[in-house]
């Protein structure tokens, strides 16, 4: 019975310590937890990553030997060069003009595409706000023979490899923030224009009436025109000369070598 005051402190003291490690473990684990969220994405890039690979083992589909001696095969490019310029603000189809001779992929001596066949495309003018780069596809090979081969819509990229072409980008920042200037100092002025509150003692006359009903249907039809500069897409504009690479994305088979 003596020792019992003196347990109390003790006991005190046990539970404020395990109190503390409760604390501790719930912080941790609230840590632990919140990295959980993922917020990089990191779970999702990793299904992107591993999404053809099904499973460990022997891939499902066997080596096709080549079928012909003039093969170009996918992964391949053909350099060139832009004729027509591209501009976004309307569609439309653009040509260009291959730069350096293309040979086969086995042995790289057999000619397939030589310097100076023309290339037939068109470009995406749906350019959204912050973008720079331009989406083209071609369509046609076009031989100095006369002949002509048709790829679908093989994929430009720029001299680097990146998907798209990037030269000139005009943001119509001017138009836009011009307008939103213009925006405020109308309905500044409309506000000035307005009469104020009419009271009992002190009724609208003829020419408030008529000023206010002015005041506002301007307003109304500048507020609708200049939002209309307010949503402005950019323009990107592609000068003639741009060089750039079409990516092969399918085997192409070849009669034979060019000849002209």
């Amino acid at each position: 019975t003596d020792s019992a005051p003196g347990a109390s402190p003790a006991g005190a003291t046990t539970a404020r310590s395990g109190s503390a490690a409760d604390l501790y473990g719930a912080a941790l684990q609230a840590g632990l937890n919140g990295q959980n969220l993922d917020p990089n994405g990191q779970r999702s890039k990793e299904d992107f990553f591993n999404a053809d690979l099904k499973e460990l083992g022997y891939l499902p589909n066997q080596g096709v030997p080549q079928q012909s001696l003039y093969e170009l095969k996918r992964g391949s490019v053909i350099p060139a060069t832009l004729i027509t310029g591209i501009n976004s603000d309307l569609p439309g189809r653009i040509t260009a003009q291959v730069s350096q001779n293309v040979y086969d992929s086995a042995t790289g001596h057999r000619l397939l595409i030589p310097q100076g066949a023309k290339l037939f495309g068109r470009y995406d003018s749906k350019v959204s706000f912050g973008q720079s780069r331009v989406l083209v596809v071609w369509t046609d090979i076009i031989f100095p023979n006369g002949s002509t081969l048709q790829v679908g819509g093989m994929a430009g990229t720029d001299a680097q490899g990146y998907g798209g072409f990037n030269d000139k980008v005009n943001n119509h920042y001017l138009k836009t923030f011009g307008s939103a200037v213009l925006l405020a100092i109308i309905g500044t002025g409309i506000d000035m224009a307005l009469p104020e509150s009419s009271t009992l003692a002190t009724q609208d006359t003829a020419s408030d009436a008529a000023r206010r009903n002015f005041a506002e249907t301007f307003g109304r039809v500048a507020e609708r025109t200049i939002n209309k500069n307010l949503d402005v897409q950019p323009t990107l504009e592609i000068r003639p000369g741009y060089k750039f690479n079409v990516l092969v994305d399918q085997d192409i088979i070849f009669p034979g070598a060019y000849r002209g």
